[in-house]
């Protein structure tokens, strides 16, 4: 039941998902034999401190004290490590991820049809479900979210992990599976949001070749491919079409800005949220919380030395999907789809930045680092029992 109610606290609101990440991060340091000797947990430890160092540095306590949420990170990934390292317990995990996911599925279509969302009140308001921006015309929901691109990003999630049990379950459940796979796949759309959806593509993608399916990547390569460019020469035929290439120089100029932030203070950056207090507004005359790319934002806050480390945290985590897959694990194909999300939405967006979107990378990387060291230590396990064996 618990783990039921920190789920729905995550989802349901970007101000109460703190709520679980805090709490998992007492348990876990209230365990006196804590267990976080891998490169990422190191790599996120050494973020917090960076990150922490580079607003005192840069004289910003909201930059220092946003730091903390890195931290928050870290102990929440040594919890997941350490409940969620076996297929069964991580599938189970899911399972519970998407039927509180289809409520907030529910109220994006609510919010569709009857755009209750955008009468503000001060429930909404509290628990952060009140959308942070408005869109002429056609509203772009954001369910419980608050932000149409996070909602994207879960959604997509949701569309992988619902084709992955569609895929490993039996006939009654497949329609189960399947109708839900429709309903994420349907408001993910609604969000409006194309980093998703490219993040989608992307997931997609590396979920094929861990499945070993050479031929689903060309077609899905091709078609993608085929969707960027009709979108490009018809811009009419997708929604806010027409807003693609001023939606493209929008980030480029942002882009531009951060990377020339980031030629003054190479090696340092200018903190967490040091975009959004720059001398200069970034766009359009207005201040932004970030680059709208992983890579930019991580170089421009935290500068080539917190980029550094992201890298050699994202090269450990491919890694160890590379040894799940050596041993076979049915999780490896949704597990580096996940990732893969993160990586194609980071392109145009960063929304690890927020509770909710930080979750994705968090729950993916967390559960692929504690999978791919129960294997490990079964290997381990086996072959000294092997040798000793033989010396007997």
């Amino acid at each position: 039941m618990m783990t039921y109610l920190n789920i729905f606290l995550l989802i349901f609101s970007p101000y109460l998902a703190v709520i679980p990440m805090v709490a998992s991060g007492y348990k876990m340091i209230s365990k006196v034999n804590m267990d976080y000797k891998n490169k990422w947990n190191w790599g996120m430890l050494f973020l917090f401190i960076w990150s922490f160092t580079v607003g005192v540095f840069n004289k910003n306590p909201v930059s220092a004290s946003m730091s903390l949420i890195i931290l928050v990170y870290f102990f929440l990934s040594i919890y997941l490590e350490y409940n969620y390292n076996d297929e069964e317990k991580i599938e189970g995990l899911l399972k519970k991820v998407i039927i509180i996911s289809t409520f907030s599925a529910i109220v994006g279509v609510i919010e569709r049809i009857t755009e209750k969302s955008y009468n503000p009140n001060i429930f909404k308001y509290i628990f952060g479900m009140y959308p942070q921006f408005l869109v002429k015309g056609k509203c772009r929901i954001s369910g419980t979210f608050g932000n149409p691109n996070i909602a994207g990003a879960w959604f997509s999630a949701m569309v992988i992990i619902c084709l992955y049990f569609f895929q490993n379950s039996n006939k009654l459940k497949k329609i189960y599976y399947f109708s839900d796979m429709i309903l994420f796949s349907v408001v993910l759309l609604w969000t409006g949001s194309r980093g998703a959806l490219i993040g989608l593509a992307f997931g997609l993608i590396f979920y094929a070749y861990y499945k070993g399916h050479k031929k689903e990547i060309i077609f899905l390569a091709i078609s993608f491919t085929m969707l960027f460019l009709l979108a490009f020469i018809f811009p009419e035929i997708f929604y806010k079409g027409r807003d693609l290439i001023g939606t493209i120089d929008g980030r480029v100029e942002i882009w531009k800005k951060c990377l020339s932030m980031f030629k003054d203070k190479p090696i340092t950056g200018w903190g967490l949220a040091g975009t959004y207090y720059a001398k200069d507004f970034l766009y359009h005359g207005r201040r932004v919380y970030h680059g709208h790319n992983i890579w930019i934002t991580i170089a421009t806050t935290m500068g080539i030395v917190g980029l550094s480390v992201y890298v050699y945290m994202k090269w450990y985590v491919f890694n160890q999907i590379s040894l799940l897959d050596s041993y076979g694990s049915r999780l490896t194909p949704l597990l580096a789809g996940l990732e893969a999300i993160i990586i194609g939405q980071g392109l145009v967006d960063f929304i690890i930045c927020t509770p909710q979107g930080g979750m994705l990378l968090v729950i993916s990387s967390a559960c692929i680092n504690g999978l791919a060291n129960e294997y490990s230590n079964f290997e381990f396990d086996n072959s000294y029992l092997i040798s000793d064996f033989k010396d007997r």
